[in-house]
């Protein structure tokens, strides 16, 4: 098959660091020759370094969240002569080509704004309603995708995501005095109430990684690191007393994976999708100061407890890869094409 995927996002963190992986592993694998695969992205011309080798490029770009992308994106699909279009994002384009789409999460159907809720709403429904195939990265989003739009299990699909090279435990490595968080500022990410909790906890720094967080930037032991390399990443969790995702919904969790591969304890709200995705590797507490700052307290106190933690996330973090994640997409990509 001649596949398609949009990848003008393949930059970008969270969906970017999905797309990098994904089309890595599609173009590792070997299938037999009679049945191997084309894989063609669509991004714009300077995103070329971040497609690995054997990937055709198409060169197109267009405003992202606009009528303009879906026509563009459209027009260049049918032009390539594909078989199929994966979606990595719920924006899916007018095409007659076939669809396959990926829905990391709902949390947009939440948003604050009525006008974002309702275009997430529109846009969202119409790439379940097109898409042969729902791909998501959870089971908790499955759920969620099938409850909310009422569509059949097989067609929703889930293809959890893996963790890069970067991430891995190296040995003893010398233990920091630091908390670490790793995401964006979003309303859902409870930065606001991780901030509050850390408060109370004495001797230790918390960093803050994946954003600006500019008005966090004069709090007392507070460190606001911005954006950073995968390496540096990985080095941040390696050091870190634990990474704190207070999050009070997610659709994966992909830093709570990463600091688990890198042997970094974890400690996470119980949003169903970080309960499910860390399982027994991580303490799962409510998203509240008085929950949160007792965990910390915990972990920064008890040394066996955080070494347990440690341990049981470097065991865990190897259920989740890329290899994993294409084999089973590619199983989606055959499905949608056979009904």
């Amino acid at each position: 098959m001649r596949i398609g995927i949009d990848a003008r996002k393949i930059a970008d963190f969270g969906i970017g660091t999905y797309i990098r992986g994904l089309l890595g592993a599609l173009v590792a694998q070997h299938p037999d020759e009679n049945d191997r695969d084309t894989y063609v992205a669509f991004a714009p011309e300077n995103h070329a370094r971040f497609l690995p080798a054997g990937i055709e490029h198409v060169v197109v770009d267009a405003p992202h969240y606009s009528i303009r992308e879906l026509v563009a994106i459209g027009r260049a699909a049918d032009r390539a002569k594909i078989d199929l279009f994966h979606a990595p994002h719920y924006v899916v384009p007018f095409t007659s080509v076939p669809l396959v789409v990926t829905v990391h999460d709902l949390i947009h159907l939440r948003h604050p704004n009525s006008l974002a809720r309702m275009y997430a709403r529109q846009m969202i429904g119409r790439a379940v309603r097109r898409s042969r195939r729902v791909l998501t990265v959870s089971e908790a989003v499955k759920r969620e995708i099938i409850a909310t739009f009422g569509c059949g299990d097989e067609h929703v699909v889930v293809t959890p995501n893996g963790v890069g090279p970067p991430f891995a435990a190296e040995g003893n490595v010398a233990e920091g005095r630091y908390f670490l968080y790793v995401g964006n500022d979003k309303l859902h990410k409870n930065v606001d109430v991780l901030v509050e909790a850390f408060g109370g906890i004495a001797g230790a720094s918390l960093v803050l990684t994946g954003a600006p967080f500019e008005r966090f930037r004069d709090r007392e032991r507070v460190v606001v690191s911005g954006f950073v390399s995968d390496d540096e990443l990985a080095a941040l969790y390696r050091g870190a007393i634990a990474l704190v995702m207070p999050s009070r919904e997610e659709g994966f969790g992909l830093p709570a994976l990463e600091a688990m591969a890198c042997g970094c304890a974890v400690i996470t709200s119980n949003a169903a999708a970080l309960v499910e995705i860390t399982g027994d590797a991580a303490l799962h507490v409510e998203p509240t100061i008085d929950a949160l700052a007792d965990a910390m307290q915990r972990v920064a106190s008890d040394s066996a407890l955080r070494g347990d933690l440690a341990r049981r996330g470097v065991e865990r973090a190897k259920n989740f890869t890329w290899t994993r994640c294409a084999e089973r997409t590619r199983d989606a990509y055959r499905a949608s094409m056979t009904r």
